[in-house]
């Protein structure tokens, strides 16, 4: 990657997700820091509305643009593409389930140009309700853990989120973009063990509250049941995948978790009489045996 002309440049992947743009797009428009541009990619979005809203919307900003993916693509793939088009000093994604303040660019572009030495940059992320989502992320002895603690200055830690992260551009220089052996979840923890393990760059936090993340379990309705699917399968496939690549000793202790959180689906909703508690705990069951035994058996090509 050449450097580019921007500062800084936002990658929002997107797939349908209008009513989250409605919010996103006006705040990052919004932002006091001037030098970046926005490049949205849809991801062959089935809801053909969202296209006209990002079009209209852009109109007005000079600095956004849209990129549509002639088939879907995934996640991974998707902002892969977005880092590759990008031409800012700084490189953000940001999901379109997030918020912004108005000061988000900026702070981030301050703490990172007064310390060259961090690679990683992430602030708190909120939910919708106002409660601590991501405060740094830690793996350690196999397991990784979302930290939802308040805490003081820049600090250290082994990763951030994807959902709202900054990146130096030297850093793909050395490490490369996302693995697409992950598809979607944990490529984030992925990359930054390896920004950790190759590089001298540091992985940081800053504790002020800049993002809201607008997670779908906390939406009122029906729960979405394909979505559930897709997060469990991968949350366990893709656990197993980082551990085979860089803690294997630890695989049957996640094994046994594993084990241990199918048993508790299963045996809890029973011990309690609650025959539709134990109907429901079903689906949930076997993206887990899925996600994991595909996780065993799927072959590191990177």
């Amino acid at each position: 990657m050449e450097k580019g002309r921007s500062k800084v440049s936002i990658i929002i992947p997107n797939y349908n997700g209008k009513e989250y743009l409605k919010r996103l797009l006006p705040s990052i428009a919004n932002q006091t820091f001037d030098d970046y541009e926005v490049i949205i990619i849809d991801d062959f979005s089935p809801d053909r509305s969202v296209l006209e809203y990002i079009k209209t919307f852009i109109k007005d900003h000079k600095n956004m643009r849209l990129i549509e993916n002639g088939e879907n693509m995934g996640f991974v793939k998707t902002c892969n593409k977005g880092f590759r088009l990008a031409d800012g000093d700084y490189i953000c994604l940001l999901t379109n389930d997030t918020e912004v303040k108005s000061n988000f660019v900026e702070r981030n572009v301050e703490i990172m140009d007064a310390d060259s030495s961090i690679g990683v940059l992430s602030c708190v992320i909120v939910d919708q309700r106002g409660n601590n989502w991501f405060s740094g992320g830690s793996f350690k002895a196999g397991l990784r853990v979302n930290l939802r603690d308040d805490f003081q200055g820049v600090r250290s830690i082994d990763w951030v989120a994807g959902t709202a992260c900054f990146y130096r551009r030297g850093v793909f220089d050395k490490v490369g973009l996302l693995s697409e052996a992950f598809f979607m979840y944990h490529e984030d923890i992925d990359f930054c063990l390896r920004v950790r393990n190759e590089t001298d760059y540091k992985v940081c936090m800053f504790p002020e509250k800049l993002v809201t993340h607008y997670v779908w379990s906390l939406e009122p309705g029906p729960p979405d049941l394909a979505k559930e699917d897709r997060l469990y399968y991968y949350l366990h496939r893709n656990h197993i995948l980082l551990l085979k690549r860089y803690c294997p000793k630890y695989i049957p202790k996640i094994l046994l978790y594993n084990l241990r959180e199918i048993i508790i689906l299963l045996i809890v909703p029973r011990s309690k009489l609650r025959p539709r508690a134990f109907l429901l705990s079903i689906p949930r069951v076997i993206p887990i045996i899925r996600g994991t035994l595909d996780g065993l058996i799927k072959r590191q090509s990177e």
